[in-house]
């Protein structure tokens, strides 16, 4: 069954990011923190370059095992849910900027307009569809491209195996045009293994600050995808990754290339 919500939830402040014996969020998805790299990186007052890598893009899932009509175990994908988390007391724990102090933390200025900024950005998110075994949803993104920092779209496919309940994702861009028609961008997807954790290089643009030496929304931009392994598109795979509309034919189309493009890295890697 295809469900056609266009949001995904937030993950409640307090939780415990890396918990697998937990009811709900026992799988992670991806870590992404985030660093700054490369770029006008002398232009960042000490106190933003410092908080940068506070926090930490968190994608967790629901993973719930079930017994079928013909008796075999199986694992469904429950849902998958968004957040940032931070070090607390030694242990990754999902906060917002409205239960920091609840917490024992107290973010400071910088901080807490950084965190503000992440919130924000997670409304952004746009769920493309969802099934029992997957989800796929886009992300706007500032990327860096050919030395500048340009706008394209970050499509998410994060899947589990229903046997196993071991989870997944693949990720790729697309640009879109002014009529907001999407294309894919010629480079490979990238395979990321569950509980990817990523060190996110961030490219910084001095020419996106104000006159006050404020960064503004177009002041960073991420270097690259997660450094997961690259897969090559396939032309099925590449006709149907763009596509707003997927599901029943469509999405079982797509399902059936995006497999056919993992099956052939795994063969010229053997």
């Amino acid at each position: 069954m295809v469900s056609r919500t266009k949001t995904l939830p937030r993950i409640a402040a307090g939780t415990l990011v890396e918990d697998p014996e937990a009811e709900r969020w026992n799988k992670v998805v991806l870590l992404a923190r985030p660093r700054i790299a490369s770029g006008d990186v002398e232009s960042l007052p000490a106190s933003v370059k410092s908080t940068a890598s506070s926090f930490v893009l968190t994608i967790l899932a629901t993973v719930e095992s079930y017994t079928n009509e013909a008796g075999e175990s199986k694992f469904k994908l429950a849902e998958l849910g968004l957040g940032y988390s931070m070090d607390v007391d030694g242990v990754l724990k999902v906060v917002t900027v409205d239960d920091a102090a609840s917490l024992g933390l107290h973010l400071g200025f910088f901080k807490r307009q950084m965190l503000w900024e992440n919130e924000k950005q997670l409304q952004t998110v746009h769920v493309i569809t969802r099934t029992s075994t997957l989800t796929i949803f886009d992300t706007p993104a500032i990327v860096l491209r050919n030395q500048a920092h340009q706008d394209y779209t970050v499509r998410h496919f994060v899947w589990i195996d229903s046997r196993t309940g071991r989870n997944a994702m693949l990720v790729w861009l697309l640009a879109r045009g002014a009529g907001g028609r999407a294309t894919v961008v010629d480079e490979p997807m990238r395979w990321l293994p569950p509980g990817a954790k990523e060190d996110r290089a961030i490219h910084v643009d001095k020419n996106e600050f104000s006159l006050l030496g404020i960064p503004g929304e177009r002041a960073f931009a991420i270097e690259d995808l997660p450094p997961g392994k690259k897969v090559p598109w396939t032309e099925r795979a590449k006709a149907l990754a763009a596509r707003d509309d997927l599901a029943g034919d469509s999405l079982r189309e797509l399902t059936a290339a995006l497999n056919e493009a993992l099956q052939a890295l795994r063969s010229t890697a053997q």
